[in-house]
């Protein structure tokens, strides 16, 4: 071994992770549901190590070197190839889960038809979540040698700072809002193992005697490596102008039929329903242009399955060949409302028919929506789309101008009036620039109205020539 792969120190980061919105690790079993999570043998809920340092992996190459390894980001990361390969100078224990206190969820979910805007044939579904709040332990070891010692500083500097900062989802539907994490920032500890510096680091290191001699802060590491991803963000803040309900079922005969879906101690307007509306809006939109590329930019932006293609009856883009099923980049926050502020209300409802006039039997049926509060409270949508291109910002701005003049409702019972929403202000930012709409979207600068056209005529420039 050449004194320059000798290894020379040892990072180690420790602390607690805390989900921020619910997390689906899948375990590919369907004991409890048609999706399980993640359980060890003795049923305890984890979070694999391979699952957060492939996300972390994947972020960094992506975020930071768009796309491309260098022999550094090997070095640090690992490969293989035919002739060679090396192990991963960063290595972390799985996320075991704190206390038992947990809560773990069924969620339903179906397929809808966005032609008919009803649920497909034998589309319904149900899945578990681990809930918000819940938090993991977290052991991460990064070594290093000569060579790799700065790029590997500045890997865990930049792996400190996505975590606390909530920049990383783990699992599945990480577009519709699930798996958000952070590293709470007051739980977590650097340690630094010199072995050149003192010898006793090598033995505080093998015996995992961390002690303050060996803790450091994130400022003693380098500067982390800097983002060039470019990402288009909308967050948009709502007023419920009448009532809401995303259904949640109960089989307690004492309930309710339907009630408002709850997530913890809130009501929730799930991600996987405000993406699915603003799919199927954003669908219509391109539709309705005519768009020569219309299935290419819905695609690339919400992802797809063959299924999705059949329903949009479109083929798939070339640059997509060979592909079953593809991850979108549009990421949609769920959006909590807290039951002191939306009160919720049983409502008793029955079922006409419309050649009699009369209830036809045994269509009495009761359902609990919540409702808007005298004073108005707000309901914040986030929505991001990473590397976008500016026909992918026209088309969410289009959507948006439909949630903010209440032409596109959210959720159950549509046809009776829930889940409108009325704009009242919304920041949009993209590179370096930031544009804050008021609910008078009049007051606009000449000079921001047509920064946000040109995204619009970017979109309209996809327009087929063909009658």
């Amino acid at each position: 071994m050449s004194e320059n792969n000798k290894i020379k120190g040892k990072i180690v980061l420790i602390g607690q992770i805390e989900c921020l919105s619910p997390l689906h690790i899948g375990s590919g079993k369907d004991t409890h549901s048609d999706m399980d999570i993640m359980r060890d043998k003795e049923g305890r809920i984890f979070i694999p190590a391979t699952s957060l340092i492939g996300v972390l992996r994947h972020t960094i190459l992506k975020k930071c070197f768009n796309g491309q390894e260098n022999q550094d980001f090997k070095k640090c990361w690992g490969y293989t190839s035919e002739d060679e390969g090396q192990q991963s100078a960063i290595s972390c224990d799985n996320l075991g889960i704190n206390g038992d206190d947990i809560q773990i969820v069924k969620r339903d979910g179906v397929r809808i038809d966005n032609q008919t805007g009803r649920a497909t044939d034998q589309g319904k579904f149900d899945f578990e979540l681990l809930e918000r709040g819940a938090t993991f332990e977290l052991c991460m070891e990064f070594t290093y040698n000569t060579d790799t010692e700065l790029y590997i500083k500045k890997t865990a500097r930049t792996i400190y700072e996505l975590l606390v900062k909530g920049q990383i989802s783990l699992g599945a539907k990480t577009t519709a809002g699930f798996g958000k994490i952070t590293l709470i920032e007051e739980s977590a500890k650097i340690y630094l193992f010199d072995f050149e510096k003192n010898k006793k680091n090598v033995y505080n290191w093998l015996t995992r005697n961390f002690t303050n001699d060996n803790l450091i802060t994130k400022d003693d590491l380098p500067a982390p490596f800097s983002f060039k991803t470019r990402q288009f963000s909308i967050t948009a803040r709502f007023i419920l102008k009448n009532s809401l309900i995303v259904r949640s079922y109960s089989d307690e005969a004492e309930l309710s039929d339907a009630t408002q879906l709850k997530s913890g101690k809130d009501w929730v307007i799930p991600g996987t329903s405000l993406k699915g509306a603003i799919r199927a809006r954003a669908e219509r939109i391109v539709n309705t242009l005519g768009l020569k590329k219309g299935c290419e930019i819905i695609t690339e932006l919400f992802g797809f399955v063959e299924e999705d293609l059949k329903e949009m009856n479109c083929k798939l883009p070339e640059k997509f060949k060979g592909l079953k099923a593809k991850k979108g980049k549009i990421r949609i926050q769920e959006i909590y409302l807290e039951p002191e502020k939306f009160p919720a209300e049983l409502q008793t409802r029955i079922k006409i028919d419309r050649f009699t006039g009369g209830v036809i039997e045994g269509a009495l049926f009761d359902s609990m929506p919540v409702f808007a509060p005298e004073q108005a409270e707000y309901l914040t949508l986030r929505m991001e789309i990473d590397d976008y291109h500016d026909s992918e910002a026209g088309l969410l701005l289009l959507v948006l101008k439909d949630l903010w003049s209440g032409d596109l409702p959210v959720g159950g019972e549509k046809n009776i009036g829930r889940g409108v929403f009325q704009g009242v202000q919304a920041e949009i930012n993209w590179d370096d620039k930031s544009i804050k709409i008021e609910k008078d979207i009049g007051k606009l600068s000449p000079e921001q109205e047509a920064d946000l056209q040109n995204f619009v005529d970017a979109l309209s420039q996809e327009k087929s020539n063909e009658s």
